[in-house]
């Protein structure tokens, strides 16, 4: 009886040896834990980031869209005179009819929109008696002219242009003058052209001989 006792006590002795030497090779004593208990730390830290970079995003959306949404609202609010004078004025129309007091209503209106913009960084572009800017004119027609210089000078304005802050928010349109040719050199330009005309018109046989 003892000596089965013994026998029995030692298989089990080597079964829990067994056991423990399978838990040491799924996760040895001071890595494979450690490992694990970290790697789980970290992925807990990453969702949570992850969450609060979500949230901080469409935290941000909204703000944009309130920004968007209410930029403007400050120039409409100065508009809004702009808005109440054109009312007065067509009010003094409609009871009054004097022309002058009309004028005069106008007039102030013009002027208060006119300053409200230049605050807000608008200025006009100056065109008449100028050179000829690319960047600040758009030719809609030319002129010739008497005239020393080379350079075109703009004679008239069709449309006036604007500057917002430091960028054209549009060109002017204007006409432009240009030198005027003298007999002499419009009769060698008109001689060229007919030449150039002459030369197309020939056919490739004809310019080989």
């Amino acid at each position: 009886m003892n000596d089965g006792k013994a026998k029995n006590n030692k298989n089990n002795k080597e079964e829990l040896a067994k056991e423990e030497k399978k838990e040491e090779l799924c996760f040895p004593v001071g890595s494979g834990k450690e490992k694990k208990e970290d790697y789980d730390a970290l992925w807990g830290k990453y969702t949570r980031i992850c969450a609060d970079f979500a949230n901080a995003r469409k935290r941000w959306d909204r703000e944009k869209e309130d920004l968007i949404k209410f930029s403007t609202s400050s120039l409409i609010r100065d508009l809004l005179i702009v808005l109440d004078e054109s009312e007065q004025a067509l009010k003094m129309v409609k009871e009054h009819g004097n022309i002058e007091e009309i004028i005069k209503g106008l007039e102030m209106a013009y002027n208060n929109f006119v300053n409200l913009l230049k605050k807000r960084g608008l200025t006009p572009i100056e065109s008449i008696g100028r050179f000829f800017d690319p960047h600040l004119h758009e030719i809609v027609a030319t002129k010739e002219v008497d005239d020393s210089t080379d350079k075109p000078m703009v004679l008239e304005e069709i449309q006036k242009g604007y500057m917002l802050e430091d960028k054209v928010l549009r060109p002017s349109r204007v006409i432009v003058g240009i030198k005027k040719q003298s007999t002499e050199n419009r009769g060698q330009s008109t001689d060229n052209r007919e030449q150039k005309t002459e030369e197309e018109e020939q056919s490739p046989e004809d310019k080989k001989n």
